[in-house]
């Protein structure tokens, strides 16, 4: 079977386009940075920031407004949150740290919808550093920047970035509008604003283009998903039951908005892993790579998506608020949290 190398070859380009010559490994840097990070903490604010890599809590992770473990940017002094946005600026492409910073910025505006008004307050300071295992340039460790519409976790074995999922963000409005809500009046230049619009026009895009025999695959029954079908689950490997249409049965044009879309997700990581990661999927035999969809096709309906192939699964959902609140993730079926790597690990370390 034919791989994906020649149709996501655009995809390729786009990932080399972002510098990836990093003077230094991704563990070196991530593990300099979260150093720097835990060296400006009080002994008070490291008990909170820190936790065993071994620990149930490095796999629990939410998305939705709740009670953390971590520490809080806002108990960081002004210091602390520079090297705290290091660790972070390090570990994520630029796209990806804009995408991050923009969520959180969010945050605000639905305090102001809101009115500060409610059981889940909105605190874009709300956002909390988590440390797993001690860093070290060799060592085996983890981090993750989580809170509302947020979560970014990445675990790093022997000195090597292995994993950058799960990897989530939400964006609430999905899509600032004139009539939004205490917004659109006392911030008109953000009016028109869409932070997830590439992921969320792109499936519309490539669903609108299937042909009729095409969207018979594609489209799955029942009642659109209000939400990403894996939700929180510490393993996403199994849950997804529906397959779609398969890259095999897709037009040149139609892989070519596919290979767009696993890029806006993949590039969420620093260049150097996401090419890595590129590269494995261009590798995939197109008859094991399926993109499923649920819904409406145009803004303002409705709808889900997903991604799938053997190691890796994409899902989006428009469906909160009127069809204006998005949720997209990023799963890696066999590297969230490192389950495989660190098994090899154990394997050969015994």
């Amino acid at each position: 079977m034919r791989s994906l190398t020649r149709l996501l070859s655009a995809l390729c380009l786009l990932a080399l386009a972002v510098p990836s010559a990093f003077g230094h490994g991704a563990g070196e840097e991530m593990a300099k940075s979260a150093n720097a990070f835990l060296g400006s903490l009080t002994a008070e604010q490291k008990a909170k920031a820190t936790f065993e890599f071994d620990g149930a809590e490095r796999t629990h992770w939410i998305f939705v407004p709740a009670v953390r473990l971590g520490l809080p940017i806002k108990e960081m002094n002004p210091g602390q949150r520079h090297f705290a946005q290091a660790l972070l600026s390090v570990s994520l492409s630029q796209r990806g740290h804009m995408k991050v910073e923009s969520v959180m910025a969010l945050e605000y505006l639905l305090f102001l919808i809101e009115e500060g008004k409610g059981a889940n307050k909105r605190d874009a300071e709300n956002y909390f550093v988590s440390i797993f295992g001690k860093p070290d340039a060799h060592g085996t460790w983890g981090f993750r920047w989580e809170g509302h519409h947020c979560s970014q976790n990445f675990t790093i074995v022997d000195g090597v970035l292995v994993g950058s999922t799960p990897s989530f963000l939400g964006t609430n409005p999905a899509q600032v509008k004139s009539d939004t809500t205490h917004v659109g009046d006392t911030m008109p230049g953000l009016v028109g604003f869409e932070l997830l619009d590439q992921e969320d026009a792109l499936g519309r895009e490539l669903a609108k283009s299937l042909t009729a025999d095409q969207s018979k695959a594609a489209f799955f029954p029942g009642k659109t998903p209000q939400d990403v079908i894996t939700g929180n689950k510490p393993k996403a490997d199994g849950i997804i039951k529906h397959k779609g249409v398969a890259f095999s049965e897709l037009t040149a044009d139609q892989k070519k908005l596919a290979g767009k879309i696993i890029a806006e997700y993949v590039g969420r990581a620093r260049s150097d892993f996401a090419i890595n990661e590129m590269a494995a999927i261009s590798k995939m035999p197109e008859d094991q790579l399926f993109f499923g969809y649920n819904g409406g096709t145009e803004a303002g309906q409705a709808h889900y998506y997903s991604i799938q192939g053997p190691t890796f699964l994409l899902e989006f959902a428009n469906f909160q608020n009127g069809a204006n609140h998005v949720h997209a993730s990023w799963r890696d079926l066999k590297k969230d949290f490192g389950y495989s790597p660190l098994a090899e690990h154990a394997k050969d370390h015994k």
